[in-house]
């Protein structure tokens, strides 16, 4: 079996890449990154798991994945499929759409998932395969070109998106469901108490059952999900307000300001007051 694991921390400014897998691919890892992320569906079906809920993906769908968000793929089908995956910093898109710098983060956050028509998903794959022939051919202004070609389909997409609702795609099946549920309900309540057994009672699951089930479409252990919500939340708090580290420990459910920290500097590299000075806040 193969496994669709994730990308590897880059440098460059934009990656990308495309692969074809023979057979059906074992879930990735969870992952989140410093980038932006757009995966194209070429062909087959996947379970995409994204922040606190699992999309069924067909030939042709595209998913918008923001900075820092929790996502991982899976199998949705014995036999394989290939997809194109684009890395991108925010730096890759300096200076070419300024008019619309406020409108993209908000497009990745509202548009997880995209089912484009027939006419849509040729204009894509037209830019990806163009994005596709620069970065493989490696010629001088490879990267350039790369990024201009980014900023065309940044732009496809926005217009595409205007005026559009999100799409609201049934659940692959009812486990996806009821995972879906519980990530709901943390992202709700992750500034009061919550354990395994609490869940366990609210959504009335054992615990064993529960614990394996977010595991499996996660790929993250219950505890270890609900610290990625708080932790992320913090980033925010600790980069757009002027809270002590102790309100924004406390804010994020945490009684404990040590015990914040070390889960704070674990998740990020840094400490919160360290994280918050380079954020230009300290």
């Amino acid at each position: 079996m193969n496994s669709e694991g994730p990308m590897e921390p880059a440098d460059p400014l934009i990656w990308i890449e495309a692969v074809k897998y023979k057979e059906a691919a074992q879930a990735d890892a969870h992952h989140d990154h410093e980038a932006y992320e757009l995966y194209y569906l070429v062909s087959g079906e996947r379970y995409f798991f994204i922040k606190d809920r699992t999309y069924h993906l067909h030939k042709g769908d595209l998913v918008l994945i923001p900075t820092h968000v929790l996502h991982k793929t899976s199998s949705a089908r014995k036999d394989g499929h290939e997809r194109i995956l684009i890395n991108f910093r925010w730096e890759a898109l300096n200076g070419l759409l300024p008019e619309y710098e406020a409108q993209i983060p908000l497009m990745f956050a509202e548009f997880p998932h995209i089912r484009l028509s027939g006419k849509e998903q040729a204009v894509i794959r037209r830019i990806l395969d163009s994005m596709l022939f620069e970065m493989e051919a490696d010629k001088p202004g490879a990267e350039r070109y790369a990024r201009l070609l980014l900023a065309e389909m940044v732009l496809l997409l926005l217009r595409l998106t205007e005026g559009r609702h999100a799409e609201v795609a049934e659940f692959p099946n009812s486990l996806h469901h009821k995972v879906s549920e519980v990530a709901r309900y943390i992202g709700d309540h992750y500034g009061e108490p919550i354990t395994l057994n609490g869940l366990s009672d609210q959504f009335r699951i054992s615990p064993f059952y529960l614990s394996r089930i977010f595991h499996q479409v996660t790929g993250l252990p219950v505890v270890s999900y609900i610290n990625h919500v708080r932790v992320e939340e913090a980033r925010l708090l600790l980069a757009s307000t002027d809270l002590s580290v102790t309100e924004v420990a406390l804010r994020t459910g945490y009684q404990s300001v040590t015990h914040f920290g070390r889960v704070f500097k674990s998740a990020v590299g840094l400490s919160p007051q360290k994280f918050r000075q380079e954020k230009g806040r300290g």
